[in-house]
């Protein structure tokens, strides 16, 4: 009885043992296998909102469930490490059901399944190809799209902004220094270059408070009446020469 037991708890460990070993090995495949598997999108208007925020084009592979060469499309090209590999990295794959989404197809003008569409971020149709792909054709196909743009340089959108609030401190510092007359000069410049700037309001107020304080108006006029004497002997010295 003890030497029956043990004949049959021998096979019953290795079949154990065996259904571990495959199993590790189906679950490696299919681990390798999911990491060469184009991450396809099926949602249209998501995947054109995704390929605008990140200035990659769409590669749109319109088919149906009873296409024979959509099936074998992705059971070869699209297995292909290089072909994998640059629609992750530099495309948004969208899968576009014709059946489904028959207003996208008529808009698209697709006439027979497979047809690969590649459509810039901006929804412009860049190229396509109607029929079976290979990877030297479907490698072709998608050198067709433009390089990604490097990121532009940022420009300040207001910069009239930028300047009336350059003069604006500065017209403050000639203030706090007690030069009202070039204060006020600078706010001037400022009211009549940007007057509908928020500098600008701020620089009328900042004006009329020189002019209403008599202390500070006299000194302007003192500055001024300065300023008159200088340029007159300047004159006259230019004349007598």
């Amino acid at each position: 009885m003890t030497i029956s037991t043990g004949r049959m708890d021998m096979p019953r460990r290795n079949v154990g043992i065996g259904a571990v070993v495959a199993a590790s090995i189906v679950l490696g495949w299919a681990g390798s296998a999911s990491s060469q598997e184009v991450h396809w999108r099926h949602d249209y208007t998501a995947g054109r909102k995704e390929a605008t925020a990140t200035g990659r084009p769409l590669l749109l592979d319109f088919g149906n469930e009873g296409c024979v060469w959509c099936r074998k499309l992705d059971a070869t090209t699209f297995r292909d490490p290089g072909v994998v590999a640059a629609l992750n990295e530099r495309f948004i794959p969208v899968k576009v059901d014709g059946d489904r989404d028959e207003w996208l197809t008529r808009a698209v003008g697709v006439q027979a399944f497979p047809t690969l569409v590649l459509v810039s971020p901006e929804g412009r149709v860049i190229a396509r190809h109607q029929g079976y792909a290979d990877v030297a054709k479907m490698t072709a196909l998608l050198r067709q799209a433009p390089p990604k743009e490097a990121p532009r340089p940022v420009v300040n959108p207001n910069p009239s902004g930028t300047v009336a609030t350059d003069l604006l401190t500065q017209a403050r510092a000639d203030h706090d220094a007690g030069r009202y007359l070039s204060c006020i000069g600078r706010c001037d410049k400022l009211i009549s270059d940007y007057p509908t700037s928020a500098a600008a309001t701020e620089a009328r107020r900042l004006s009329a408070g020189i002019t209403a304080d008599p202390e500070k108006w006299r000194q302007v006029t003192g500055q001024l009446q300065a300023d008159l004497t200088a340029l007159h002997r300047d004159l006259d010295a230019a004349l007598k020469r």
